[in-house]
């Protein structure tokens, strides 16, 4: 009989059970088992299979390309022949609407400064943070009448705010005490090391795939960078070689762990333990999935790994209020990390209470000012948190850390989120990925009475030829503006309202004298709401 021939989508996954006889003392130990994959046009991918229970090992396998594939499995133990078959699937080409799935899993551009499809589409960061999504956000049950499912209610509707990032973190681990719940997902046993299996099928699976299937990047680290102490590096090693086994075949990008290097303790030994765990991560990535660090809340930023080969882009984290924020701090981000995308992924959660010397509640409009800032200073995307999601707050005034207990489901309505929505169709419709920022000789604000400074500053950002010129005036900002070097004739020249995305001011055109346009407006204190100006080069 001939040995059915299976079928899937390019970039979707395909799960191939693999079973045995044997009776393994610690199977997740004893034995490696593998499927070998090989393309249409040559491609290999080695793919480890993850233990499932019992006697089940699972490969899961997602081609990245169109056409016949076949595979091979093998295993560490010659005399298991129950590891050993081949087959053959064959890759159709996707038929739906998701990014992810229509261009392919991410890589980072050419030019290191943004992360693009497998195809070169540009992917624009769009991340809302969900901290402890496994052990605190509820997938078959909601306390809120307008859902069935909390989890799949913050997910569905970040994908429709045009998210493109599920930020979380397994949180693997004893307890810590410090916000949310940790979990044992890799057990320490007297037979060695055993992954919690009932919990990886019962709770982590049916959200990692649901995620997957919104067609989100999901960024997740694998505990918290205190951990590593109570918890021990080995436990670390072979959880990051569990789940890029588990998980790697979904559009993943490894962000390590929380807060590294940390604030206490020996620093410069946690940075190299969890070092060890990136790399035994990376070894087993057989998509080589992008990897990163969430970095502490430091200034300056905390600069490690940046050498690394497994490191693919930097993750800022400005904070709460808890230094000051300008655009110096993002230009020496990205000058530290030089040859890396940069992004913000974590800032200003809103509804949150500040971390200020006096705290106040974070506003959409201070979030708002950190998402611009950082685009307008060379990054490649920005991570949203808000009030009652990022900690997964199941009801109000019950729990927290301190930094406001609002309810998941009046943090999912907060506004900021759409206006995110805004920010993104905004830059996309401009060519974001083209533009870089312009140094203050060849923009500068005009500021009649002081010096400009973070706080009074236009951030402007401009392509190669300045045929495409982006300001961001925060509410403080002044309102005039020179620019120098640009050769267009005329420029159409237009403002955006970010909180609502309308235009404030009718169209008009601007000319060049000498190779430099003046803007001077007369709303300098009239109007004090952040504004969009746009420069576009038309022909006269």
């Amino acid at each position: 009989m001939e040995k059915e021939i299976l079928s899937v989508e390019q970039w979707r996954t395909i799960d191939i059970q693999i079973s045995t006889d044997k009776t393994y003392n610690s199977p997740f130990e004893d034995v490696d088992v593998f499927g070998i994959f090989k393309g249409p046009a040559g491609e290999e991918i080695r793919l480890l299979a993850y233990w499932d229970g019992g006697n089940v090992w699972k490969l899961r396998f997602a081609p990245v390309s169109v056409g016949m594939w076949s595979y091979k499995i093998e295993s560490t133990d010659a005399d298991n022949t129950g590891f050993s078959g081949e087959g053959s699937i064959e890759c159709i080409p996707y038929s739906g609407e998701l990014a992810m799935y229509k261009h392919g899993f991410l890589k980072v551009s050419d030019d290191h400064d943004y992360l693009e499809h497998a195809d070169g589409t540009p992917f624009f960061w769009l991340g809302d943070t969900h901290w402890t999504f496994v052990t605190e956000e509820r997938f078959d049950e909601s306390n809120c009448p307008k859902y069935e499912s909390q989890f799949k209610a913050c997910v569905d509707k970040r994908v429709v705010q045009k998210f493109t990032v599920y930020q979380c973190n397994f949180r693997d681990g004893k307890v810590n005490g410090f916000f949310g719940k940790n979990i044992d997902l890799m057990q320490e046993t007297e037979n060695g090391y055993v992954p919690n299996i009932e919990e990886f099928q019962n709770n982590v699976d049916k959200k990692m795939k649901y995620l997957a299937d919104c067609g989100l990047l999901i960024a997740v680290g694998y505990a918290w960078g205190f951990d590593m102490e109570p918890n021990g590096l080995e436990r670390y090693k072979k959880f990051a070689k569990y789940v890029a086994a588990r998980y790697g075949a979904y559009p993943v990008a490894w962000t390590l762990a929380g807060e590294l290097p940390g604030y206490m303790g020996d620093l410069e030994m946690n940075t190299r333990k969890w070092n060890e765990v990136a790399k035994e991560g990376a070894r087993w990535s057989a998509y080589h999935n992008l990897m990163s660090a969430h970095l502490a809340c430091d200034r300056p930023f905390p600069k490690i790994y940046e050498d690394e080969p497994w490191f693919d882009f930097a993750m800022s984290q400005a904070g709460h209020g808890d230094f000051d924020m300008g655009q110096s701090m993002y230009a020496e981000f990205k000058e530290m990390y030089k040859g890396h995308p940069v992004l913000e992924s974590e800032a200003t959660y809103e509804g949150a209470d500040s971390n200020e010397y006096t705290s106040r509640v974070i506003t959409a409009a201070m979030m708002r000012r950190l998402a611009y800032l950082v685009m307008q200073s060379g990054g490649c995307g920005y991570s949203y948190g808000c009030n009652g999601i990022w900690e997964l707050q199941w009801e109000a005034g019950v729990g927290g850390i301190g930094w406001g207990d609002m309810a998941w489901w009046d943090g999912l309505e907060l506004p900021g989120a759409s206006q995110l929505t805004i920010f993104r169709d905004f830059y996309e419709s401009v060519g974001w990925h083209r533009l870089k920022p312009l140094s203050e000789e060849v923009a500068q604000t005009k500021s009649f009475f002081m010096e400009a400074s973070n706080r009074t500053q236009i951030f402007f950002t401009g392509d190669e030829k300045l045929n495409t010129i982006v300001g961001y005036m925060s509410e403080t900002a002044m309102r005039s503006f020179v620019i120098k070097g640009v050769t267009a004739k005329a420029y159409k020249c237009w403002f955006m309202n970010p909180e609502d995305g309308t235009r404030t001011d009718e169209e008009k055109l601007l000319y060049p004298s000498g190779g430099v346009i003046e803007y001077d407006s007369n709303d300098q204190f009239a109007n004090k709401k952040d504004r969009l100006v746009v420069l576009q080069a038309v022909e006269d």
